[in-house]
């Protein structure tokens, strides 16, 4: 049985932490997403972390910018690869034991619809091998 979840925040991507002379900068951005997704998660899902093989869909509705009306596929920045990472990191240890449980996976990013704000949408899946 599928579990579903609504994330209602604007959908980005994992950035890169940064090596400088100083150190090992990590974007504040991405910090507060990944809680944002893990706080939002949690107010809906309190049972145990899954530990079995997993597939992931995701939607990311993107706000839809005014030069696209009538567009339907968000082509642009942030990479579907990064919303996937940033997801995955986000919910280790509150949807799932490890994000290494992640065997498969779809991100498909979309326009919302005019003058809605964007949000995620993900179904969470356990891979079940017919054996024989």
């Amino acid at each position: 049985m599928p579990l579903k979840f609504i994330i209602p925040i604007e959908p980005q991507g994992k950035k890169e932490a940064r090596r400088t002379r100083f150190g090992v900068h990590k974007d504040p951005g991405t910090r507060a997403a990944m809680e944002a997704i893990a706080d939002s998660v949690r107010l809906q899902y309190q049972d145990a972390p899954l530990d079995c093989p997993l597939r992931l869909l995701i939607t990311a509705w993107r706000t839809r910018p005014k030069t696209k009306k009538h567009e339907v596929w968000a082509d642009t920045k942030p990479d579907y690869d990064n919303i996937e990472k940033l997801i995955g990191d986000a919910l280790e240890g509150i949807l799932w034991v490890n994000d290494s449980r992640i065997v498969d996976g779809q991100c498909i990013k979309k326009y919302a619809p005019a003058g809605v704000p964007g949000w995620i949408e993900l179904e969470v899946l356990p891979c079940v091998e017919a054996v024989g």
